[in-house]
């Protein structure tokens, strides 16, 4: 029983993964004073070039219990990107520290070769787990690197954004947790 109840969520999962596969939607940065939802830790930070660099995206305001959640990390997608960023890996936070959560994610190559869609899904396969409803700061680290910047006067921008968010419980009802912020903005100048 334990093992088919595992199986329908994950099916429920990858289904419901593949429906959103083919949305197009507005990636429009919305800067609200409560944020909610799957986040990054900062709006924007300032970062030295030819480094790697771990930020953590935090999961607030959960209204209910989520079993399984899924979402995208995108890099260098915003109009105003320069393609400086190189995504490394996304590991789970101290918030999943149980072996229960299950993480697994699947990167999509761009035309650029740092345009990088990162499909992220995250499930708990004990069926009395889940995340609780709360605040979760530490739920998913995601690193990446940062090449080596041709010298300039100026700051070059680069950013990082989660789209398609979306979780559920254990019976399959859906948990809101779209981010009230979803662009994380990398300021680079080269040393």
């Amino acid at each position: 029983m334990k093992n088919y109840s595992r199986t329908i969520i994950v099916l429920f999962i990858l289904l419901n993964f593949t429906g959103i596969a083919q949305t197009d939607k507005n990636f429009q940065s919305t800067t609200a004073p409560d944020i909610g939802g799957l986040h990054f830790l900062k709006e924007s930070d300032h970062k030295l070039d030819d480094s790697t660099y771990t930020d953590i995206i935090q999961l607030t305001k959960l209204t209910g219990k989520v079993q399984a959640l899924q979402f995208r990390i995108l890099f260098n997608k915003s109009d105003d990107d320069t393609a400086i960023l190189t995504f490394k890996d996304v590991q789970k936070g101290s918030d999943l520290k149980d072996p229960s959560w299950l993480l697994d994610y699947n990167v999509i190559k761009g035309s650029n070769t740092a345009d990088d869609e990162i499909y992220v899904v995250l499930y708990n396969s004990n069926l009395q787990g889940g995340l609780p409803p709360g605040d979760h700061n530490d739920l998913v680290r995601v690193v990446y690197e940062i090449i080596d910047v041709v010298a300039s006067a100026k700051e070059i921008k680069s950013s990082i954004k989660i789209s398609h968010a979306q979780a559920s419980t254990f019976n399959g009802f859906p948990i809101n947790i779209e981010p009230t912020l979803d662009e994380f903005k990398v300021y680079v100048k080269s040393k």
